[in-house]
């Protein structure tokens, strides 16, 4: 059997969430094989957002339910919720596309969803949807290209990267950054007082990119979210704790347990 086949996708995609626990995320990083895989699968989340942002997905399912309480009596309603239900989960991954939807895009048949429209929790036990989790994408710039990275990514000082936040239906969040020194930079928001608010439209970009400086080690990109507004100065404090203890690449922020987090790691290398 191949090493590629020894890594279960599901293991994967918790890995590249940040879901995995420390030891068996250390055993699987070590890994030949998993920059490839984990690469490809940062590859295929980005292809998917940028054709299907989560907000728009979600209000065509909706759309389609609607049709479907018009014309279904009562009875096929009710047996069909399960299967609209599926759908809502799946929709990323596949759905049918009706004759009345043009077959390129179904993001060019629907207008832009509003950044407020609400998007509906998951499941904890459904199926996992690409895209609909909070987590972190970021972009090295290269000329007049933004290139992709794939957890755990390589750059070198003075590398610009770009940073952008997928929410998942996380209502606010917080996004900052620790480097090898044990500085902590804050990018989303800006200032300590600033609105922890998340836009819900696919993958939001942050204003500024970032140039990496000459800072040893590693750049931990770090993605707090949480239902009610967050204390950010609460968060850099917690940052600020981290970046002195010896694992802060790897460790999680001492933080309330209802609130997520997901990293990006960045590996320092030599010119």
């Amino acid at each position: 059997m191949s090493e590629d086949r020894d890594i279960p996708q599901l293991r994967l995609e918790q890995l590249a969430l940040g879901e995995l626990p420390a030891g068996e995320r250390d055993a699987l990083l070590a890994r030949p094989d998993t920059a490839e895989r984990l690469s490809r699968l940062r590859e295929d989340d980005a292809q998917i957002l940028a054709a299907h942002p989560p907000a728009v997905v979600v209000a065509e399912v909706r759309r389609r339910a609607a049709r479907a309480a018009v014309r279904r009596p009562a009875r096929a309603l009710w047996l069909a919720a399960p299967a609209l239900a599926a759908a809502a989960v799946a929709v990323v991954a596949l759905w049918p596309l009706e004759e009345d939807v043009p077959k390129d895009s179904l993001v060019a048949a629907r207008p832009p969803v509003p950044k407020d429209s609400p998007v509906p929790a998951l499941d904890p036990g459904a199926t996992r949807v690409k895209g609909l989790q909070p987590h972190l994408l970021l972009h090295r710039q290269e000329g007049e290209r933004a290139v992709p990275l794939a957890e755990p990514a390589e750059a070198r000082a003075h590398d610009r990267l770009q940073v952008s936040y997928v929410a998942g239906g996380a209502a606010h969040g917080v996004v900052l950054s620790i480097d090898g020194s044990g500085v902590v930079t804050l990018h989303a928001p800006t200032d300590p007082a600033g609105p922890t608010a998340l836009q819900q439209d696919g993958a939001v970009t942050l204003p500024q990119s970032y140039e990496l400086d000459a800072a040893p080690g590693f750049e931990r990109f770090i993605f707090i979210t949480a239902a009610e507004p967050i204390d950010v100065r609460r968060v850099e404090a917690a940052a600020r704790a981290l970046a002195r203890a010896p694992d802060a690449a790897l460790a999680a922020l001492p933080l309330p347990p209802a609130w997520s987090q997901r990293s990006f790691l960045v590996r320092k290398v030599s010119p």
